[in-house]
């Protein structure tokens, strides 16, 4: 497996999230594989609050993140790349998923998924990670876990 980060790293999407220590350990996830964190319109919490801060711990300074203040602004800086959108509502799972070097992997927020709006625009993009019968959710911060690193897999499987 190359060394990580890849030329063109998948892209990490938080939509509206709401639970600092879930985002906080996604930016820390982030910053590991050298992921860039997007992070969309409102958000429940501070960076400054103690327990995102604990979360990312000292990995913040290698976090390559964005706030795009509304929906757009996102749409706009991500023009050109794939988006996945992770969801229980989905079809599809994350196995089915075909990942390309730059895909972005959408997650809403942890109360309510994202707007099913949204997911009716592509569901061929949408994407949920198997779980058995009557599972309800996975944590935010696990999902995206998950689903980066099975990107991640595919990316690298064929380089060595």
């Amino acid at each position: 497996m190359p060394p990580l980060p890849l030329p063109d790293p998948p892209h990490v999407a938080l939509y509206e999230p709401e639970i600092p220590p879930n985002a906080g350990n996604i930016a820390r996830l982030c910053g590991a594989t050298g992921t860039p964190l997007h992070l969309i319109g409102r958000l429940g919490f501070s960076f400054h609050h103690p327990k995102a801060k604990r979360a990312v711990m000292d990995y913040w300074e290698d976090v390559d993140y964005t706030h795009h203040v509304a929906w757009a602004d996102f749409e706009q800086a991500v023009a050109g790349r794939r988006l996945w959108m992770l969801t229980t509502k989905a079809e599809r799972t994350l196995w089915d998923a075909d990942f390309a070097p730059g895909d972005v992997l959408l997650f809403g927020p942890e109360s309510r998924g994202l707007p099913a709006d949204l997911l009716a625009r592509d569901p061929a993009r949408c994407l949920r990670i198997p779980m058995r019968e009557g599972a309800r959710s996975l944590n935010l911060a696990t999902a995206a876990g998950i689903a980066l690193y099975e990107a991640i897999r595919q990316l690298t499987a064929n380089t060595g």
